[in-house]
């Protein structure tokens, strides 16, 4: 069920205390649920074929820290998601501590909920989904257009705050080629318009 948590219990040995400290373990997450998209239901193109909701609630169960998160996620009209609610539980022989809390690892929350709530577009009714219907490239600037599209969308999805310089890192190219590359896929209706 949606917005239930269950709780991958550990055997707590008589060494753990409030007090205790205890090293840096690593992050891990046991499972994501489905996404539960909030009103209202848009959604935003996250690659040519996908898309996810605007706004939405995933729960997190990690297994590293033993504890459970559930995130509400936005994303804006720079299209980055961003996390704009969290709730952490522990379990009761586990309690949040600071040291618990500096084991979460919140961009990797964020990264897990994205691809957990991607959909295929075609399952989407029609109008759902924000920005136009990309057109097919006809040419080497329209494939450059769509290459630095396709990277500048899945640097939003990741959560990376500087997708521009993602395009310009990943495709070798100059700050200002990459901004007439992006300016070429919003005309093309790769990306939506800011």
């Amino acid at each position: 069920m949606a917005g239930q948590v269950s709780w991958i219990s550990r055997g707590v040995g008589a060494a753990d205390s409030w007090f205790a400290s205890s090293p840096m373990t690593d992050f891990q997450i046991a499972w994501v649920s489905p996404a539960e998209p909030r009103e209202p239901v848009n959604y935003v193109r996250t690659g040519p074929d996908t898309a996810m909701p605007i706004r939405f609630r995933a729960s997190i169960a990690l297994a590293v820290p033993d504890a459970a998160v559930t995130i509400e996620v936005f994303t804006g009209a720079d299209m980055r998601p961003r996390i704009n609610e969290l709730v952490i539980r522990s379990s009761v022989q586990k309690p949040i501590t600071t040291s618990v809390l500096r084991q979460v690892l919140v961009d990797q929350l964020l990264r897990a909920a994205v691809k957990e709530a991607e959909v295929p577009v075609d399952s989407l009714s029609a109008g759902t989904v924000l920005g136009t219907q990309p057109v097919p490239a006809t040419g080497k600037a329209d494939e450059d257009a769509s290459i630095a599209a396709r990277i500048y969308r899945e640097a939003v999805a990741s959560g990376n705050p500087a997708p521009a310089m993602a395009v310009a890192s990943s495709m070798g190219r100059s700050r200002a080629q990459v901004a007439r590359y992006i300016r070429k896929a919003r005309q093309m209706g790769l990306l939506p318009e800011l």
